[in-house]
């Protein structure tokens, strides 16, 4: 939290006019799609200022039996027993042969020099994994049908029916257990996801300046940033509406600068590079590839929708490098693999082998994969950095 100055008062008393006016529509107006305009709207601030705290950054996971019929993906030690002659299986899978069985399957994560399947993933041949099946996917069409440095693949189609989305993160990663969960139950991804955005370690702040109309505004700056302040939050762990925060690009925090634009009450953002805090408290002597990791966002943009409620939502698309998408498991080492039963070579061959960005001018191989996150972000007063100027500060 910070102290609010004079100036940054009379911003905040824009703030708290919009939000009232946003509040005092009723709620059954919200469309149920993500991406659809919302035309019950309040006349934008005076200031024409508006600011938000990310509450919900997570990939957007489309239930349903017909995205995974087989199931989610097999652990390490599943994958292993599958492998072997049934006899064989019948017999490790017997309670006496526990030991042994252990023995074997962990000893699949492991190979010449100390190395693991997850800290150097690329050192290891594994079968490729189980992808989603159905043609549903959430996300954008980042590629236009087609373009530049990209590489040829299978389209998804929106729930609500826009076709050529891309999202080949999903696809390789919609099936697993932590993305998907059980029974419709969303996986430990999102909720894990939340606990480090309400810790203060990974949060996200949205600053809008330039706001003249919900309804059609050409020229919307836009700070999408993190920030070291801790969001409150209710009895229920929801984020509180108008809280102060103060955006942070110092250490492993980032602060991006995009140019955006408003049609009926949908924010959209031009194409650009994004990058924004992943830190997972490891010590710099255990760090892999880096002192701290990193979502990038690489022909990224935002496309959001302003609610009746105050909030934004909608969904952050762009590509990300593929080794990036496994970042956590490989921190975690040989325990991601033996504990969690995690195939992080298998996984990072299969998002090559979908690859379908950041394409190798030599090889002209893609090493990277289109990507959507969910965003959903309260009204919340965001001071920007001091004389912060139009470039943008990492």
């Amino acid at each position: 939290m910070t102290r609010l100055t004079s100036t940054s008062l009379t911003v905040l008393t824009g703030l708290v006019g919009a939000v009232a006016g946003f509040l005092a529509l009723t709620p059954a107006t919200r469309p149920a799609a993500v991406a659809q305009s919302t035309p019950d709207l309040p006349p934008p601030p005076t200031s024409g200022e508006l600011g938000f705290v990310v509450e919900e950054f997570a990939p957007p996971v489309v239930q349903g039996k017909d995205a995974c019929p087989n199931g989610t993906v097999p652990k390490l030690k599943e994958q292993y027993l599958a492998s072997l002659p049934e006899a064989e299986r019948a017999r490790l899978s017997l309670k006496e042969n526990e030991p042994e069985f252990t023995k074997r399957w962990q000893a699949v994560a492991v190979g010449p020099g100390n190395t693991n399947i997850c800290s150097q993933p690329d050192r290891f041949r594994r079968p490729l994994l189980p992808t989603v099946q159905s043609a549903t996917a959430q996300g954008l069409d980042l590629d236009g049908g087609g373009a530049g440095d990209t590489c040829g693949h299978q389209e998804f189609t929106s729930p609500a029916g826009e076709m050529g989305i891309d999202n080949q993160e999903y696809r390789v990663m919609g099936c697993t257990l932590e993305w998907r969960g059980k029974d419709g139950i969303a996986g430990d991804i999102a909720s894990g996801l939340r606990q480090f955005h309400a810790s203060g370690e990974w949060t996200q702040v949205i600053l809008l300046r330039g706001i003249d109309s919900f309804d059609r505004d050409d020229d919307v700056e836009v700070i999408y940033a993190n920030t070291a302040d801790r969001p409150p939050v209710d009895t229920k762990g929801r984020f509180l509406a108008g809280a102060s925060f103060t955006v942070n690009a110092s250490g492993p925090r980032h602060r991006n600068v995009l140019k955006g634009h408003i049609n009926k009450g949908v924010l959209t953002t031009e194409p650009t590079d994004i990058v924004l805090a992943q830190t997972w408290g490891q010590g710099g002597a255990r760090d892999i590839r880096g002192s701290r990791s990193r979502y990038t966002y690489h022909r990224a943009r935002l496309r959001l929708v302003f609610r009746p409620d105050g909030r934004l939502e909608g969904l952050l698309g762009g590509y990300r490098p593929a080794f990036e998408v496994i970042q956590s498991p490989s921190i975690g080492g040989v325990g991601a693999a033996t504990t969690a039963g995690i195939d992080c070579a298998g996984m990072l061959g299969t998002l090559l082998k979908h690859a379908d960005g950041l394409r190798d001018r030599k090889t002209g191989k893609c090493t990277g994969v289109s990507s959507a996150m969910r965003v959903t972000a309260v009204p919340a007063f965001v001071n920007d950095l001091p004389q912060a100027s139009g470039a943008m500060a990492r």
